[in-house]
């Protein structure tokens, strides 16, 4: 038989109010610059060792490229595919943790493409992309749980419900 640790409070309740504590810390720390809470969430994910320091700089990257398509003040598609070029060096690099990918992923994930009725491309992004914060959230809530095997399922879901949450949040 297989032995597993059992963790204690690791209830949905409870992951679903450690979850909203953190994220209610961070923007208080912040006071509401939505790069420097992004910024705080990857020095947790850093201080934990599931990313490194360079991680840290290309996914916060990733983050501004994102955001300032959301602002207005980037062009989106431009902005996707850069994302989408930053995402595939990392991930061909062959040194990225698995979490700095998941991470990058949903910041290339928070981009949606679409196609209009007479055939053109387009792309956009919720105004404030919640994929990539959430992820780094579930991350580093997943970490906790199971290490970084559960960094790395807590960042999916994380992302996952970051972009169920851009879309009830309407595009820009």
């Amino acid at each position: 038989m297989m032995e597993a640790p059992t963790y204690l409070g690791t209830d949905i309740a409870g992951l679903m109010h450690a979850a909203r504590a953190e994220a209610r810390r961070i923007v208080e720390g912040n006071k509401g610059d939505m790069i420097s809470d992004h910024k705080a969430i990857l020095d947790r994910l850093e201080a934990a060792e599931l990313i490194t320091d360079d991680e840290v700089q290309t996914l916060l990257g990733l983050y501004k490229l994102g955001f300032e398509a959301g602002e207005g003040k980037a062009d989106p598609q431009r902005a996707f595919f850069e994302s989408r070029e930053i995402y595939g060096k990392l991930a061909a690099g062959g040194k990225a943790s698995p979490v700095a990918l998941v991470v990058a992923s949903a910041a290339v994930g928070s981009f949606e493409i679409s196609v209009s009725p007479e055939g053109s491309t387009t792309v956009s992004i919720a105004r404030v992309s919640y994929g990539s914060s959430l992820a780094g959230i579930g991350a580093g809530i997943g970490s906790l749980l199971g290490g970084p095997a559960g960094g790395v399922l807590g960042g999916a879901i994380g992302g996952l419900l970051g972009g169920i949450v851009d879309d009830k949040k309407g595009k820009k």
